[in-house]
């Protein structure tokens, strides 16, 4: 009797002693669970991208600082708020809930884990570009999705005026070489298969070297701009006008239903508008232009280069003829 109540008691000790280590080893856990989520916690709330978090509804549940900084709207104001009443465009509102919904019947998405760019608005209204990777996880068994989303808007801003500069000539504002070189064989392909026809006149400025002389880099810089906008303003807006270099300009005629004809009437009235004075640094001056045509009928098939080699030269034949000469002329095409 005396022996069964020792080992009862030993037993009961034993059981306390495993009762209190198991305690303290959840306590140490709880402890290393709790100091493991806040360092989570900071983490993302001092992340260098905004990190945002929904529940299956499309509400926020998590809202850090630099979502605050980007978007314009504290924690406090954005949690608990459908994400497209906060950062979504209108038209792509319905997109997101209706995505969203998908998935949850589905389980299907076309941008979930997939690196993304998409626009986005500020709490002022204005835009902006984030590339987000959304996933999605389960907490006590609800989907939760949860995103960083990086602001790209300089980075997309800056592509796009690299892109624009390699187009484009910087003095100006006009499409350059390369961009005509694009636009030429894309003009000339619709042409073809409307059974139309384009035109290409190479431009050369009579006297532009005197005036460059006279009034310097700046004088001539400024000159060249105020003749390229005159350049823009006597076509239709379905033409297109590029500088090549230097006092060389080209103009790209879509859609002439008289072909030569066409071309050489608006050569003249190039011709004549480049052909009005100017006042330039204190002095009024007056260039001229040398036109020579290129057109491309239907049947015909030339290359970009065949075209510009065309115009090019019937510009030098209209330089040797005389200040503001377009050619050929109708009569001899």
């Amino acid at each position: 009797m005396i022996k069964d109540i020792h080992a009862q008691k030993l037993a009961e000790d034993e059981l306390a002693r495993l009762h209190a280590d198991l305690e303290r080893r959840v306590e140490a856990r709880t402890r290393e669970l709790g100091e493991r989520e806040e360092e989570l916690r900071s983490v993302i709330d001092n992340a260098n991208d905004a990190y945002i978090s929904l529940d299956r509804n499309g509400r926020v549940t998590a809202w850090n600082r630099q979502a605050e900084q980007t978007f314009g709207w504290s924690a406090k104001e954005a949690l608990g708020r459908p994400l497209d009443a906060l950062i979504i465009p209108a038209e792509l509102a319905g997109a997101h809930r209706g995505g969203m919904q998908l998935y949850l019947r589905t389980g299907t998405s076309r941008i979930l884990d997939r690196r993304v760019e998409l626009p986005a608005l500020r709490r002022d209204g204005s835009r902006l570009t984030v590339e987000v990777r959304i996933r999605r996880h389960e907490v006590r068994g609800e989907p939760v999705f949860s995103a960083f989303l990086h602001d790209v808007t300089l980075r997309k801003q800056r592509d796009a005026q690299r892109e624009y500069e390699t187009r484009h000539d910087l003095l100006t504002g006009l499409p350059n070489r390369r961009a005509l070189m694009e636009a030429l064989p894309l003009a000339q392909a619709r042409a073809d298969r409307a059974q139309g026809r384009l035109g290409l006149l190479f431009i050369d400025l009579d006297g532009f070297k005197a005036v460059n002389d006279q009034l310097g880099h700046d004088g001539g810089d400024a000159l060249l701009r105020a003749i390229a906008a005159r350049l823009r303003q006597a076509v239709r807006r379905t033409d297109s006008v590029f500088r090549l270099a230097g006092d060389e300009f080209t103009v790209l005629l879509a859609d002439l239903a008289d072909g030569l004809g066409d071309a050489h009437r608006v050569g003249r009235k190039l011709v004549e508008a480049v052909s009005m004075p100017v006042e330039l640094c204190g002095a009024t001056v007056r260039v001229g232009a040398s036109i020579g045509i290129a057109v491309q009928a239907p049947g015909q098939a030339p290359t970009p280069e065949e075209l510009i080699k065309e115009a090019d030269h019937w510009m030098y034949e209209a330089k040797k003829s005389g200040r503001g000469c377009v050619l050929p002329l109708p009569s001899s095409s």
